[in-house]
C-alpha cells in the first residue's frame, strides 16, 4: 500500500491522532483534541485534512502499513528462529498490542467500523489478513513438501491459521493476558499436532 506524500506537519497529526483514534473510535474521537495533541489548532488541522473521515482514512491506512511491516518482520524472525509456521506471530501478538497504538486502532477500527468509511475499512483490513495467510503459506512451504504439492491442503491450513489470529485479536480487544495466553497456547497446539500428521 503506497501512503500519500505528507508534509512533517499532516505527519505529525496522524501520528497524534493514532493513539486517540485507538482509544476513543471514531464516534468519541474530537479532532479538538486532535489538533492540541500535535500542537496546533484545530483550523490549522483543516490546512491538511479536509474532514474527520480523510483523516480517520489516512491514520487508518498508515496504521495498516505499520502492522503489514510487523506482520512481514514477525514471519521473517520465526524462519531465523526456527519456530514452527504461524507461531511467532501468535506467540508476539499480546505484547504489540499493549505497544502499538497502529494495532490497537486496526483491530477497533475493524471490529466496529464507521458507517460511511466501511468499504475502504474492510478492504485495507482484508489485504492486511492477506498478508499474514501469505506469510504462513509462505513459511508452510518453506519446511514442509507437501505444501508445495498440496494446494488444497495449504490453503486449509491458512483458513485456519486465520481463523487463529482471528480468535486471538478477539482475546486480545475483550479478555485479559491470560485467558489471552492460554487461548494462544491451546490454539498453537492443536496447529501443531494437525501439522505433524502431515509429514
Amino acid at each position: 500500500m503506497l501512503l500519500k506524500d505528507l508534509s512533517p506537519s499532516a505527519v505529525r497529526v496522524c501520528d497524534a491522532a493514532v493513539g486517540h483514534f485507538a482509544e476513543y473510535g471514531y464516534d468519541a474521537s474530537s479532532l479538538n483534541e486532535i489538533a492540541q495533541l500535535a500542537g496546533m489548532r484545530k483550523a490549522s488541522l483543516y490546512a491538511h485534512f479536509a474532514n474527520k473521515d480523510a483523516l480517520f482514512v489516512e491514520v487508518f491506512q498508515r496504521a495498516l502499513v505499520q502492522e503489514t511491516t510487523f506482520v512481514e518482520q514477525g514471519f521473517a524472525q520465526e524462519d531465523r528462529d526456527g519456530l514452527a509456521p504461524g507461531h511467532w506471530l501468535a506467540l508476539h501478538l499480546a505484547e504489540r498490542y499493549r505497544g502499538s497504538a497502529a494495532l490497537r486502532f486496526v483491530l477497533r477500527t475493524a471490529f466496529l467500523p464507521p458507517s460511511g468509511i466501511k468499504p475502504v475499512v474492510t478492504c485495507g483490513f482484508e489485504k492486511y489478513l492477506d498478508g499474514i495467510r501469505e506469510g504462513f503459506c509462505k513459511a508452510l512451504q518453506a519446511r514442509n513438501n507437501w505444501a508445495d504439492e498440496q494446494q488444497s491442503r495449504l490453503a486449509l491450513y491458512a483458513d485456519a491459521y486465520l481463523g487463529i489470529i482471528d480468535s486471538l485479536y478477539v482475546e486480545l480487544m475483550y479478555a485479559g493476558p491470560a485467558a489471552y495466553e492460554r487461548r494462544a497456547t491451546a490454539l498453537l497446539k492443536v496447529l501443531e499436532d494437525s501439522l505433524s500428521l502431515n509429514r
